[in-house]
């Protein structure tokens, strides 16, 4: 990505402007499946670092899951067209009832207490 792209979607957008690459992003994913091909690692986006949803996408196509700290993140990773059983969704501190919601949607949950294990 050149300089006057850059420049150019500043004047189209107005600034801040974000500009994201997708074929870096494609490169960096690539280079980090195969230096563990031997381990056969799955490899789970965190969604809290970035949650547009054309990124997401983008992440979703390239073979990546996505690990969710919110109930609201897995229905965006929903959206993005993320299989359920590619999303992770790792409660922290929350009521009961997104454990549930998530258990609804289908996720793979990680619990983050006894209680909660308990009522789960």
């Amino acid at each position: 990505m050149t300089n006057e792209v850059l420049i150019q979607a500043a004047r189209t957008f107005g600034t801040p402007v974000y500009v994201y690459d997708a074929d870096t992003i494609a490169r960096q994913y690539q280079i980090l499946q195969n230096s563990f091909s031997e381990c056969k690692a799955r490899f789970f986006y965190a969604a809290k670092s970035l949650t547009n949803i054309s990124i997401l996408r983008h992440i979703n196509s390239l073979g990546s899951g996505i690990d969710c700290s919110s109930i609201n993140e897995v229905k965006l990773a929903l959206k993005a067209g993320f299989q359920p059983s590619n999303i992770l969704y790792t409660s922290n501190n929350i009521h009961f009832s997104e454990i549930e919601e998530a258990r609804n949607f289908g996720v793979h949950i990680n619990i983050d207490s006894l209680s909660n294990l308990r009522k789960f």
